[in-house]
């Protein structure tokens, strides 16, 4: 089983993945963990942009076809490199998009009211809301693009997931009990 999560900026989507992992005694992988494990393994300089989620040039999207079908391919090969077959969960590195045919693979999306969401991370980071706002919005478009540029689909549209759960309403142990729930009634094996 592989747990994707895909979150917007301020859902706890970290905390969420931790308790996953410790409910299902599985890995949990976030950039930094990927970051390692893919130095580890000798991998990380194939896919430098791909895990430390830098800046590309958007216009070489445009000069081939080829180009375009290797990048998109890049999530699958890289995190299948990477992980391989093993049950873990994966935030966000369009994960979502790498494991989709995956048949044990379940595909969350956390979303949230952005208020409360710039609240969170004022209080995380000791920050102004002011700033919190800009720090929510920016990691929002950065995501997207990522998501985008990588899977050629649109970050956050709830045809890419199994399930879309507004965390700002349900909470962290909310959306866990809700994840938990979906992979019992489909029949989804650790």
């Amino acid at each position: 089983m592989v747990i994707t999560i895909a979150r917007e900026c301020g859902c706890d989507g970290d905390e969420v993945g931790k308790r996953l992992s410790e409910k299902y005694s599985i890995p949990c992988y976030a950039k930094a963990e990927l970051i390692k494990l893919a130095k580890e393994k000798d991998i990380y300089d194939k896919y430098p942009f791909f895990f430390g989620e830098l800046p590309v040039d958007v216009m070489m999207n445009s000069m081939a076809e080829d180009f375009q079908m290797r990048l998109y391919k890049t999530p699958k090969e890289a995190l299948a490199k990477l992980l391989g077959e093993q049950s873990c969960v994966v935030i966000g590195r369009a994960s979502d998009y790498a494991f989709k045919d995956r048949k044990d693979a379940v595909r969350i999306f956390l979303c949230g009211d952005k208020s409360k969401r710039v609240q969170r991370i004022a209080q995380k980071h000791d920050i102004s809301e002011r700033k919190a706002q800009a720090v929510v919005e920016q990691t929002d478009h950065r995501r997207s693009g990522y998501h985008n540029y990588y899977s050629g689909e649109q970050w956050g549209y709830a045809g890419n997931y199994d399930l879309c759960l507004n965390e700002s309403h349900l909470g962290i142990d909310g959306v866990v009990d809700m994840i938990a729930a979906y992979i019992k009634t489909v029949g989804i094996k650790k």
